[in-house]
């Protein structure tokens, strides 16, 4: 593992732990207001739907660099070897692509919302897409050095 993966793992572990935090804190705010203060707060659900995009587009980055992404490789396991390799790199290299369509098509986006606020938060809807190119963004970053693993080792197909 590089060690700018490295760093980048570390990074999506502690803004995504900060994330979720904040999203139970403002859930838990709008429960109590509702409830005990019979008080809605206005702005808390659009930003617990705003905090969950960035926690699913983050947490797929981490969920890949931990090879944790629902696969079936009951076929695959039974090629020999090399044909195993040209294979797990035939699928990076198809997720590069989808990942980096997605990156491009979500700042492309992004930039084209710059001035849209949303209804009540009142920021930028820029913010809001922000989140999709960063999970992206990371996940090209894995896989590509996924692919870099895989290219230059000799032995095994296990993942680094």
């Amino acid at each position: 593992m590089t060690a700018l993966v490295r760093i980048l793992d570390l990074a999506l572990d502690r803004v995504t732990v900060a994330l979720l935090t904040i999203l139970l804190l403002v859930v838990g705010a709008q429960i109590f207001a509702r409830y005990v203060l019979n008080h809605s707060l206005f702005w808390s659900e659009e930003l617990a739907r705003y905090l969950f995009i960035y926690l699913v587009f983050l947490g797929a980055a981490i969920v890949l660099r931990r090879d944790g992404h629902i696969q079936v490789s009951f076929f695959v396991e039974r090629f020999p070897l090399r044909l195993q390799r040209g294979v797990v790199i035939l699928g990076d290299l198809l997720m590069l692509g989808f990942t980096g369509i997605v990156f491009t098509q979500s700042v492309r986006l992004a930039v084209m919302v710059w001035t849209v606020p949303t209804a009540a938060l009142l920021i930028p809807w820029t913010l809001v897409y922000l989140g999709i190119a960063l999970g992206m963004g990371a996940m090209v970053l894995v896989i590509l050095d996924r692919l870099r693993w895989h290219l230059t080792r000799r032995h095994a197909m296990d993942h680094p």
